[in-house]
């Protein structure tokens, strides 16, 4: 089974500075896997033509698709945390996303410790300030059928930019992929904001694969690896980057043996 994931910086093409679904449209199609995992995703954003991205992409390609709300209201302005667990009210939104060529199964989202209600003021724009990150972080994960025996679990996050939340936030993400494949298979992919020694610091102590790919940030001159592909009770193979496209982040895929 072939797995990706990539952060859609909500589908801004860094490259012409307008919003091009078909550009992102044709990067996920040319990593032709069988799950793709999204991050930065806008439902029914002002920004973003009112469009729901992951039902845009799901019409697109053909893939089945959930999405997870992050928060609820404008991630620009002010918003609330997502519901989780609870129903999805609908309406504008912001999180990430699951594609897949077969129905998801046990679909879950959980929210990740961090973030709350909370608003950006204009002074705070372009500005990495610790009070800045109130935005919330959830995971979202499934089942697919591997065909090979267990069940795959699938599960993604967009962790905080801030190291010493992003460190506890990827382990708590971990130990619910973990809950939810018990002994089976899991993997784990995202935007985790964590570059490598970083990741593996934070993952001390647990079974999960990480593997470098090289840098995947910031996608015109990449610097550092802040997205990636973490797998249990897998063999990961041909983890790799891809090419770059419209977001400020490179895609990475990787090849998972049951």
């Amino acid at each position: 089974m072939r797995v990706a994931t990539w952060n859609l910086l909500h589908g801004l093409d860094v490259r012409t500075g307008r919003i091009d679904l078909e550009a992102v449209s044709a990067g996920i199609k040319a990593l032709d896997a069988d799950v793709v995992a999204l991050q930065e995703v806008d439902r029914e954003q002002s920004r973003t033509g009112g469009v729901d991205e992951v039902d845009w992409l799901v019409q697109r390609l053909g893939y089945h698709g959930v999405f997870a709300p992050a928060l609820l209201g404008n991630p620009q302005r002010r918003w609330v945390p997502g519901p989780g667990a609870g129903p999805d009210p609908g309406g504008p939104a912001y999180g990430v996303g699951l594609l897949s060529r077969v129905p998801l199964q046990d679909v879950e989202r959980r929210v990740l410790p961090g973030g709350g209600a909370g608003e950006r003021r204009p002074e705070d724009v372009g500005r990495v300030v610790p009070s800045m990150d109130h935005e919330p972080r959830v995971l979202l994960q499934g089942r697919v059928p591997s065909g090979a025996g267990p069940d795959l679990v699938v599960a993604t996050a967009h962790l905080s930019f801030l190291p010493w939340i992003g460190a506890r936030q990827v382990r708590v993400a971990a130990a619910m992929a973990r809950g939810l494949a018990g002994a089976g298979p899991a993997v784990l992919m995202g935007d985790l904001n964590l570059p490598l020694r970083m990741l593996r610091v934070a993952m001390l102590g647990t079974r999960w694969q990480i593997h470098g790919v090289g840098s995947t940030y910031p996608s015109w001159r990449p610097t550092m690896q802040l997205d990636h592909v973490l797998g249990h009770g897998v063999r990961l193979t041909d983890v790799e980057a891809g090419a770059r496209g419209p977001s400020d982040h490179l895609p990475v895929g990787a090849t998972v043996e049951i």
